[in-house]
């Protein structure tokens, strides 16, 4: 923090605070001005990456006035939020007057990020950020639905299986147009920057990250806790887990998909590889006999996304002959009894165009044909 701050001529924050959550964010009171820090960020940003971050907040809260600027940018996010169902007056006339103030807010802290790890990073920065907080968010409801529904209990090492599941490549964020469109918009002095990045350039990595001892189980607890919204008062881990569990999870949702695809099919399907080959070829099809009063589904089927289904169905198929993850919140990376492994994230992706990936998939679901 202090390296940060000195680089880009900005005040330190009177204290630093671990969250569990996949943000770096800068708040103040009157008295104090403080920095959270996102574990997640940590575990699968450079340290670069994390260090324009910090430059960024560090820049909102170099006030005489912090507490003001920190409201009033609280303000100004609520108004325009693009997940509120429909602006009210109130939040349309809150916009108006806050937009200015936000928008040289965000020019400075922008070029705070940029002076302190350079340009391009920081736009790789202010995405990956906000992809990970994202998948991050997705992995620990994903847990939360397989583990606390079913016995009640919190898993405290939350924050390590989502660095485990960074580090095996089960986590493939994506950066769709929308995304990218709203960053640009954000962030208007990275602009350029975020409109030139590629896929690789947002993947998330645990190289070269921010070095971090291991935290204590109490610790563990408290960031899970932030991130569950509940207080457990019975806490577990991945390892004591019953194995049984994760396939379970995973034959309910593949046998949702399966019915779906009968409904298309007016059969059962012959088996998880005819699934597979549904949702990668018919899926605009499928959308449209399972959700007939929805609009007319896309012209093109590259405009949906059916992946999540495939590594469903083929992570349901190969644990039933014995496959299972190289750890337990590492969906679709998964190993045989005889050590091969195989990343079901990326091979179905790489399947909608590539005819070898395909092939390479089907013949991996053909040792598990059974009905579904």
């Amino acid at each position: 923090m202090a390296e940060v701050a000195a680089r880009v001529g900005v005040a330190r924050p009177d204290a630093v605070l671990l969250t569990g959550f996949g943000l770096i964010r800068s708040w103040a009171s009157r008295r104090r001005r403080l920095l959270l820090v996102g574990l997640p960020l940590l575990q699968c940003l450079t340290v670069d990456e994390v260090r324009a971050l910090v430059a960024h907040e560090l820049a909102v809260v170099d006030h005489r006035r912090a507490h003001l600027v920190v409201r009033l940018r609280a303000l100004y996010e609520e108004a325009v939020d693009p997940l509120a169902v429909l602006p009210s007056p109130r939040a349309e006339t809150i916009a108006r007057a806050t937009r200015d103030f936000a928008a040289a807010l965000e020019r400075k802290a922008d070029q705070a990020a940029s002076s302190a790890s350079g340009l391009h990073t920081a736009a790789r920065a202010v995405v990956k950020a906000d992809l990970a907080a994202f998948e991050f968010a997705d992995l620990a409801f994903d847990v939360e639905e397989q583990i606390w529904q079913r016995t009640s209990a919190g898993v405290q090492d939350l924050h390590a299986g989502w660095q485990e599941a960074v580090r095996a490549g089960a986590v493939v964020a994506a950066l769709d147009d929308d995304t990218r469109t709203a960053l640009m918009a954000r962030h208007p002095s990275l602009a350029g920057a975020i409109a030139s990045l590629s896929p690789a350039h947002v993947a998330l990595r645990v190289t070269d990250s921010v070095p971090l001892g291991p935290l204590p189980p109490d610790l563990q607890r408290e960031l899970a806790r932030h991130v569950l919204r509940r207080d457990s008062g019975q806490w577990v881990t991945f390892a004591a887990v019953p194995g049984e569990e994760w396939p379970g999870w995973l034959e309910r949702q593949s046998r949702a998909v399966s019915d779906q695809v009968a409904t298309l099919l007016r059969r059962p399907p012959l088996g998880p590889a005819e699934v597979v080959e549904v949702l990668l070829t018919r899926l605009d099809e499928l959308v449209a006999a399972n959700w007939p009063a929805q609009p007319e589904p896309p012209a093109e089927p590259e405009e949906l996304d059916g992946t999540p289904s495939v590594v469903v169905v083929a992570e349901a198929a190969l644990a039933a002959i014995g496959w299972r993850r190289v750890h337990p919140a590492a969906a679709g990376v998964l190993v045989s009894p005889d050590g091969e492994q195989h990343n079901l994230n990326l091979l179905a992706r790489a399947a909608v165009d590539s005819p070898a990936a395909m092939a390479v998939l089907l013949e991996l679901l053909s040792r598990a044909q059974r009905p579904t």
